[in-house]
This record gives structure tokens, C-alpha cells and sequence, in this order.
């Protein structure tokens, strides 16, 4: 304690300096789109980095589970490829998403506001505003990319929702986060009059132009009907555990563009 109030008593000039200095800095960046998209580009790019060299070593410890998973899934696509003739809808999926494979390199689920990082950027083709799938479910969207990285706003975000679908009455909505357990979502949009049922399962509905259609994504845990508003209160389990996600699926929608033109040429 001694040494470290000589410390502070020897250098208290460079430090007020450093100081000053730093918090200037802070006011410019934060009062500058410009500078301050830039500076967030920048920390993604070597945070994402450091996030990758842990996760390298993480990883280490899940290769047998891992490939496991990578195996399932090549023999699932090479029994859909093997028949002689696709279904009318996995045609029409086939040509209407690309997807690019990715792995998790940070990701939180504690917070009020979870974000996700992966080790894909603008050299592998991601864009803002792509969806981020995994085998049971949706993981987020595309907020922010550099070079190499882009950050994902989780669903396991206040500021998220995924539209929906209850499966067996085809009534739709729009799945949230609330911000406590993050097993758990809320539905508060479907009427009434549609039959629910603790199990059911809740699916993406192919209104969005980011997120393929019929992605199972949660199953109905209880409901209430709301009296005053015509509308159930739906509490969901997420099919997939948001804290253990590992490999993941860029979506890049090939008719994204067509989509958002045309509603924003309605009248």
C-alpha cells in the first residue's frame, strides 16, 4: 500500500494526463458517428481476436460432441439430396436462403441485453441484418460486422423479436425475451379463440425476411387468456439452450431485397 501511494505520488502528473486524455477521447469518439462507428469496428476486430484464441482452447474440449453433431447433420442432408425428387417446400427453401456455417466465439445470456460474436465477417459474405439459425431454433440477427467478425444481437435481448407461429392453430405472433431465465420466452399477441396447449410447439412463420419459414423454435410451457385483451399470455421453453450453442448458420435471404421493396413502396 505503502509503494503504491509513492506510485500515485511520483507520477500523479502523467496519470491526471492519462487521464484527461482518455476521458477527451471518450467525448470525441461518442460525439462522432463517423469516429465512433470506426472505433467500434476497430475494438470488434481485435476483441474478436481474443474471444477466438479462448474459444480455441475451449473448443479442445468439445471436439467428440462437436463432431458428433456435424456428422447427424451431413446425414440428414445427404438422405434429403439422395431422393429422387425434393418436396415443393424444401425446394423453394433451397432457393431462397443461402447459408453460411459459423462458429460462436462470445456470447452472453446473463444480461439484460445478450449479444453473440462469430468468426465470420465481410470477407465471408455477412451483412447487417442476417439471421442467425441452429438446428432447434433462432439465435439472432446481424447487428454489426468488421473483416473477420460480426456481432449478433441474441434473442435473449430485450430489443428482439422473431415472428412467429403457433403450429397447430397457424395463428400468428411475435416471440420475446423479457429478461429472466434464459431458457424462457413470452407470446402476448395470439387471440383468445385459438386452441392452445401446454407442448404445442412454436415455429418461425416465414413473415420475416431474414429467418427461414418453420423452424421450430420453442414449446408452449403455460398460458393465460387475457380477459381485457382478447389475447393469450404465452410462456415458451426454447427448444435450443442459448448458453451452450456452439456452431451456427449465417442466413442470407436471396429475396430480402424484394421483400423490403415492396413494403416500402406500399401506400
Amino acid at each position: 500500500m505503502r509503494n503504491l501511494l509513492r506510485f500515485v505520488k511520483v507520477y500523479h502528473f502523467v496519470l491526471l494526463f492519462i487521464l484527461i486524455e482518455s476521458f477527451s477521447l471518450f467525448l470525441y469518439i461518442n460525439n462522432h458517428n463517423f469516429q465512433k462507428s470506426k472505433f467500434s469496428s476497430f475494438i470488434g476486430e481485435y476483441s474478436g481476436i481474443l474471444y477466438k484464441s479462448v474459444e480455441n482452447i475451449n473448443s479442445y474440449f468439445h471436439l467428440e460432441q462437436e463432431n458428433m453433431n456435424l456428422i447427424n447433420e451431413n446425414a440428414k442432408l445427404r438422405s434429403l439430396l439422395s431422393k429422387e425428387k425434393l418436396t415443393e417446400h424444401f425446394e423453394s427453401t433451397i432457393f431462397e436462403f443461402n447459408y453460411i456455417p459459423s462458429k460462436v466465439i462470445f456470447n452472453s445470456v446473463y444480461k439484460s441485453n445478450n449479444y453473440i460474436r462469430l468468426n465470420k465477417g465481410k470477407v465471408d459474405g455477412v451483412e447487417k441484418g442476417m439471421g442467425i439459425i441452429v438446428k432447434h431454433g433462432v439465435i439472432g440477427q446481424v447487428v454489426s460486422v468488421s473483416k473477420n467478425y460480426c456481432l449478433v444481437i441474441s434473442i435473449l435481448n430485450q430489443r428482439s423479436s422473431v415472428p412467429i407461429s403457433h403450429n397447430k392453430s397457424s395463428q400468428n405472433g411475435n416471440l420475446i425475451w423479457t429478461g429472466r431465465n434464459y431458457f424462457e420466452g413470452e407470446i402476448n399477441d395470439i387471440p383468445n379463440h385459438a386452441n392452445i396447449r401446454i407442448g404445442d410447439t412454436i415455429s418461425t412463420n416465414g413473415y420475416s425476411a431474414i429467418f427461414p419459414e418453420g423452424i421450430n423454435i420453442a414449446i408452449v410451457k403455460s398460458f393465460e387468456k387475457g380477459n381485457e385483451t382478447g389475447l393469450y399470455a404465452i410462456n415458451t421453453t426454447f427448444l435450443n439452450d442459448m448458453n451452450s450453442i456452439n456452431n451456427v448458420y449465417i442466413v442470407n435471404s436471396l429475396r430480402k431485397e424484394e421483400k423490403l421493396s415492396l413494403e416500402n413502396n406500399k401506400e
